[in-house]
């Protein structure tokens, strides 16, 4: 049997299994993507699997690897986030603008996330990270124009997910 076969019979008699693994491994419904990446990532490394176990368990493994992958990668976006976030924040504040300015910063965060990898990469950088335009563009591997044109379209997605009045302080900070 081919390769390609090959998975796409795994992927029938597997499917399940690995998806209620990576729910209940993650935490989270939201696993097609990675289950997708499971079945890739088996498909191209087919050559590995000597036979010594089964399928499923061999998938599973790779599955448990990518979602600790992922967890990794998370964790470090949130980290960058809550920097860029940090700040911003002013040294002496009384609770209640502590406790605002935590679910500014949590909205800040989830309307950062939720732009297009490209628009949220060159605002991690630039905005987060305060990386040059120059900077950025090495670690992309773009031309500076792509960086500062980019970065440009990612602030305006910002804004039009952010109310301008609460953020304004925030996006002109950013912006400069």
């Amino acid at each position: 049997m081919k390769n390609h076969e090959l998975i796409k019979r795994w992927f029938i008699d597997y499917h399940n299994d690995i998806y209620n693994f990576l729910i209940y491994y993650m935490g989270t419904k939201d696993v097609e993507d990675i289950v997708q990446d499971v079945f890739i990532k088996g498909f191209n490394h087919m050559n590995h699997f000597e036979g010594r176990s089964d399928p499923k368990t061999w998938l599973i493994s790779i599955a448990r690897n990518i979602a600790i992958d992922h967890t990794r990668k998370k964790k470090r976006q949130q980290q960058l986030l809550l920097n860029l976030v940090n700040r911003f924040s002013e040294k002496e504040k009384v609770p209640q603008d502590l406790v605002l300015e935590n679910e500014r910063k949590m909205e800040l965060y989830q309307a950062i996330n939720q732009l297009k990898p490209s628009y949220r990469d060159v605002a991690i950088l630039r905005g987060v990270m305060d990386y040059t335009p120059e900077e950025t563009s090495q670690i992309l591997n773009w031309k500076i124009s792509k960086v500062n044109l980019t970065y440009h379209r990612a602030i305006q997605s910002l804004k039009k997910k952010l109310e301008a009045e609460k953020w304004s302080d925030y996006i002109e900070t950013i912006n400069e």
